[in-house]
């Protein structure tokens, strides 16, 4: 309906609706818009886990730029069987000690152009972040979204959460985290509006303090809201929280981390 296609609107113009005053953010972004079906145009980085095929079909559908990491490959390869020549990334890097040759060698020849990041003093993820962002155009794509960020190993849930704060140093693209219907995005020190009227919202939300505290946070539209609240862990933090408005407002002084569920189905 019309609210959907503003959400939309809104979302695409996300780059021209945040600014930074005195060092801090003023934003309006909606979390799940690229579910949408006339979602903003997206680049899409796929990790390494089991890959959810609903979820790549609709994100598919608006990628101007794919990307996938090293032993996603193997995840592309087993999950779209016959299908699989419809889904060929742009991209795939790593450093390959995940993907299996054979599989490699697969899109290799489907003309998938293959790229080492043997460093390792960043993760597969950040390493193929930075060359997306290198090789994506700002007047194509509104955001970065990437599958396979939570699951599996604890530690690797927390380096791509990482992630989402060392893209702040080198990208100005809103980056978005989805995988097992939860959404994650990094809210920088500042005022934020999200809108949360996609009709896809689950029924859960929280604000989580990762990497420092916050000593002033305020929200509207919540179940729990805060007011001037300091937030730290080992002190409070805001899980299990709810949706109570289309509109939530957020004024914090330090990075706070988005998170909350979505539905496909």
């Amino acid at each position: 309906g019309k609210s959907r296609l503003f959400t939309c609107l809104k979302q695409k113009l996300f780059l021209s609706l945040s600014h930074t005053k005195n060092n801090c953010t003023m934003s309006v972004l909606c979390p799940l818009a690229c579910l949408l079906p006339k979602g903003p145009k997206i680049a899409l980085i796929i990790l390494n886990r089991p890959i959810d095929v609903p979820l790549l079909t609709q994100l598919w559908k608006k990628s101007v730029f794919t990307a996938a990491t090293d032993g996603a490959v193997n995840q592309l390869y087993r999950a779209l069987g016959d299908k699989r020549d419809e889904y060929l990334p742009n991209i795939i890097t790593g450093d390959f000690d995940s993907a299996d040759p054979v599989t490699l060698d697969y899109y290799k020849n489907k003309a998938v152009n293959i790229i080492a990041t043997p460093d390792q003093d960043e993760t597969d993820f950040t390493k193929c972040l930075r060359i997306v962002c290198k090789q994506v155009d700002h007047n194509v794509v509104d955001q970065i979204v990437v599958m396979g960020a939570f699951g599996g190993r604890m530690d690797h849930c927390m380096a791509n959460i990482n992630t989402l704060y060392t893209a702040t140093t080198f990208t100005k693209y809103p980056l978005y985290l989805f995988y097992e219907n939860s959404m994650a995005c990094l809210l920088d020190k500042g005022e934020h509006t999200l809108s949360c009227d996609t009709g896809l919202e689950g029924d859960w939300v929280g604000l989580v303090p990762v990497g420092q505290p916050t000593n002033n946070v305020t929200t509207t539209g919540l179940k729990y809201n805060l007011t001037n609240n300091r937030m730290a862990f080992g002190q409070l933090i805001s899980t299990s929280n709810a949706l109570a408005d289309k509109t939530v407002q957020v004024s914090t002084d330090q990075p706070l981390l988005w998170i909350m569920g979505y539905k496909l189905h």
